[in-house]
């Protein structure tokens, strides 16, 4: 979990006062991240009846954080009463999600004077200001998603206790398809985090499945796997291709960096030592003295404005184009725009971008949580049909699951997810948790290092060994005692 501090993007970094001229105009900057929203008729935006219902949710019996959240709520956590009769005392966030879901985008605007007081006061809203007394990127409505999510968790457990699992399944595909629609915002901390929550989202769901497997109609499952994962966002694919790179960073750092140059575009001194020490050493707090030393030696070779701008605008088109390539290009693996930058003719182009190749990784990560997801619910439902696991995938394709998302995005070949059909065995899994035995089936994708490892080690993060995605480790963890 990430605490709410962390999503400020060098949250109101203090700089030093600047002559009126070189203020930074926040209303410009607004419109430009606020462009594509006005595209969208207010019909078509999820953000307010959305928000509303948040707002008007009684408080959790746990503050949402790292020991409250979407993952770690079960019917056998301690208090679970409690949190039950929470989810029972919040159906209209339910029915705001539902209402919602299909919607074409948040539509949240940025900016807090674009946002009604009451949200505002319940902290719903975005703050992003560029001037020389601060650089504010903060995204506290983000807060208000995860306790949206924390509660859809506890509602679905509370439904499928009280046998409605068509109605739990429902309200987690709504969650995800709110959080798909967040996915699709501009700036990198809002993508991160709803990438991150969908890959959780997911992973609950297929914790259900497997806990509740003999009670859940095949129906249901048949549902979930062919008519409702498959289509979390109509214009998406097994390979997420119509996810949207987060480019409204690229805005901010274009009004931070101008802010360093006079009105002829080259660098001024004093300015730079004042805005970008200053950004340096919020960062890194023991450097401010040297960094201020340095921005004033920098500030004499720094390329001009326009050449900021241009090298700037490099920089994002060549991720532009890695983002639309498949994963394993040629191209990728050569070096990037930013990695080729000189890091003092463009300095302040370098420590006012955000890097998002992390981005790169975490698709792969959601592609495989999507596309493990459906074929999960495909192979439940071909067990609660048969009463016996599928011994090859080609048993739930087509009836249970569409055969298009068994993909994995860390294949190099493009090549399908790994199927291993254990019949009466028993096989040893190491995850964050501890050890876990599975049975059954596995269905799992090959992690980072692009090989088989026979999924004796599971990273959720894909990074290192394989990504199980069936049957759920984190529920086979609490089964084992390994977990509270």
């Amino acid at each position: 979990m990430v605490p709410a501090s962390a999503r400020s993007i060098l949250a109101a970094a203090m700089l030093a006062s600047l002559p009126a001229a070189v203020l930074a105009d926040d209303a410009s900057l607004l419109r430009k991240l606020n462009e594509p929203v006005l595209r969208v008729t207010e019909a078509n935006r999820s953000w307010q009846p959305l928000f509303e219902a948040i707002a008007a949710m009684t408080p959790p019996p746990s503050p949402v954080g790292p020991t409250f959240n979407q993952t770690t709520i079960w019917t056998g956590m301690t208090d679970w009463s409690a949190v039950s009769e929470w989810a029972a005392a919040n159906p209209a966030a339910g029915s705001a999600m539902k209402e919602v879901q299909d919607r074409l985008v948040l539509g949240l605007p940025y900016g807090e004077s674009a946002v009604p007081e009451a949200l505002r006061a319940a902290g719903l809203c975005t703050r992003i200001s560029v001037t020389p007394d601060a650089r504010i990127t903060e995204f506290p409505y983000l807060d208000g998603i995860e306790t949206l999510a924390a509660w859809t968790t506890a509602e679905m457990y509370r439904l499928c206790e009280a046998g409605e699992f068509d109605d739990a399944f429902s309200l987690g595909i709504a969650l995800v398809k709110v959080l798909r629609q967040i996915a699709d915002r501009q700036m990198l901390v809002e993508k991160t985090f709803a990438m991150e929550r969908m890959c959780e989202a997911l992973s609950v769901q297929r914790d259900l499945m497997w806990g509740y497997l003999d009670r859940v109609p095949a129906e249901t499952f048949q549902r979930l796997g062919v008519k409702e994962y498959p289509f979390l966002r109509p214009t998406d694919s097994e390979r997420l291709k119509r996810l949207e790179m987060p480019e409204g960073d690229r805005f901010v750092a274009e009004a931070v960096i101008s802010l360093g140059f006079d009105d002829n575009g080259q660098p001024v001194s004093d300015r730079f030592e004042e805005i970008f020490a200053e950004i340096q050493a919020s960062k890194r707090p023991l450097t401010r003295f040297g960094a201020a030393k340095r921005w004033q030696a920098i500030a004499a070779v720094h390329g001009s404005l326009d050449a900021s701008t241009s090298k700037l605008d490099n920089i994002y088109d060549d991720w532009w184009r890695r983002w639309r390539m498949r994963q394993y290009d040629a191209m990728q693996d050569l070096a990037t725009e930013l990695s080729r930058t000189n890091e003092v003719r463009y300095a302040a182009v370098v420590l006012s971008i955000l890097d998002i190749q992390s981005l790169f990784a975490l698709r792969n990560q959601l592609i495989c949580e999507i596309n493990g997801t459906v074929l999960s619910a495909g192979i439940c439902g071909y067990r609660r049909t048969f009463n016996v696991w599928p011994d090859m995938p080609a048993k739930y394709y087509a009836v249970f699951a569409p055969k298009r998302f068994d993909f994995d995005p860390y294949d190099k070949q493009y090549g399908s997810l790994l199927f291993r059909y254990l019949g009466s065995d028993r096989k040893p899994i190491d995850t964050p948790y501890g050890r876990v035995w599975a049975t059954g089936c596995v269905v799992y994708a090959r992690g980072g290092d692009n090989a088989d490892d026979g999924f004796t080690d599971h990273d959720p993060a894909g990074k290192i060994g394989d990504l199980v995605l069936w049957p759920p480790v984190r529920a086979l963890a609490r089964e084992e005692g390994l977990l509270p």
